[in-house]
């Protein structure tokens, strides 16, 4: 077992650890409901703290301030913050991410090799494999169905300029419907509460982008 924390807490394989842990939590952020890229990231970073943990590098402080900032982050799913608690989570995960290891170098050295692969990879799985659409697929289990209001990206462009009803929170991902159809929709960023009436603005490929209009 000392081996495999020796190994575990080399920085360069930190960083690769970093990398899978922060890309399951950005998936979670951009997709409804818990899956299997939370639970994957959870175990990566599960694995970094135990090998530090077997290693002696760190106490109880860092792991308890990782929990403390992705409980605000699962806050900040639920309550509209306007991304505050959102932010603050992230420091403390990334906080306890430099604090557990041996040294200031080998935190910021997993740190910023964990941040350069999981952008690169983020930036790949979505602009050229559809990462949201995807996963959604994935974490909510649905089938859809073109009876159930499913109907592919080369169907979705006559969305554009059509108004309807967000039937789950957009922070910015979530569904809306529009008359008959339930659709994978993202606001601009903004969150957009449940029931609140939105307008198709824009349709990029299987991403449907929509906007708050007031009653």
């Amino acid at each position: 077992m000392y081996e495999i924390a020796q190994f575990l807490t080399n920085p360069y394989v930190m960083g690769v650890i970093v990398a899978i842990g922060l890309i399951g939590i950005a998936v979670e952020l951009m997709s409804p409901g818990f899956g299997a890229p939370g639970i994957i990231g959870l175990i990566c970073f599960f694995f970094y703290f135990w090998a530090h943990f077997t290693m002696g590098t760190v106490s109880w402080g860092a792991p308890a301030l990782f929990v403390l900032g992705a409980v605000l982050l699962v806050l900040e799913l639920m309550l509209p913050t306007l991304g505050i608690l959102g932010v603050i989570g992230f420091v403390m995960i990334l906080a306890s991410i430099v604090m557990a290891a041996a040294d200031l170098w080998a935190g910021l050295t997993a740190l910023v090799i964990g941040f350069v692969l999981a952008g690169i990879i983020l930036w790949v799985l979505i602009r050229f494999i559809g990462l949201k659409a995807s996963w959604n697929r994935i974490v909510l289990k649905a089938e859809q169905r073109n009876e159930e209001g499913y109907v592919s990206a080369k169907k979705r462009r006559d969305l554009l300029g059509m108004e309807g009803v967000a039937v789950t929170q957009l922070r910015p991902s979530g569904f809306a419907r529009f008359g008959e159809r339930k659709e994978d929709v993202v606001s601009e960023g903004e969150i957009i509460p449940q029931g609140a009436k939105v307008k198709v603005i824009a349709v990029e490929g299987a991403r449907v982008v929509v906007r708050k209009i007031e009653d």
